[in-house]
């Protein structure tokens, strides 16, 4: 039906990383995707970026960045359940965070970006949806 529609704007992963609307799990924590499980790289959205930093910033519950990483993703991996062809969801205990004990994330897959087909995976909150 839309194989031959125009595309009139696109907002890229490049993009989005760029204007620190996306994260990609790299660096020091690059290692964590793949002791998970996962094969495909991980980005992380600015939402779920920002509910880690709240966690990590409360300092009554001792967080720092890579435990609570290591903790969303392991939840991403074994506790998820269908939403679709493409989207999982799970929750996951981020103490800290705000009032709520348990946050509900989800985890999509799809291509790295329009011109890159590689797949990857986007954890997300469920308003970034």
């Amino acid at each position: 039906m839309f194989e031959n529609a125009e595309i009139i704007y696109s907002y890229t992963r490049k993009q989005a990383i760029e204007d620190g609307m996306q994260w990609r799990v790299s660096g020091e924590y690059e290692s964590m995707p793949r002791e998970v499980g996962y094969k495909w790289p991980v980005y992380l959205t600015s939402g779920v970026v920002g509910l880690i930093e709240r966690a990590i910033n409360n300092k009554k519950h001792c967080n720092d960045f890579s435990g609570v990483l290591w903790d969303v993703l392991h939840m991403s991996r074994v506790m998820s359940r269908s939403v679709n062809d493409r989207l999982r969801e799970f929750k996951v205990i981020i103490t800290g965070a705000g009032r709520a004990k348990y946050h509900t994330l989800y985890i999509a897959s799809g291509p790295v970006d329009i011109d890159d087909p590689a797949p990857c995976l986007t954890i997300m909150l469920p308003e970034e949806n």
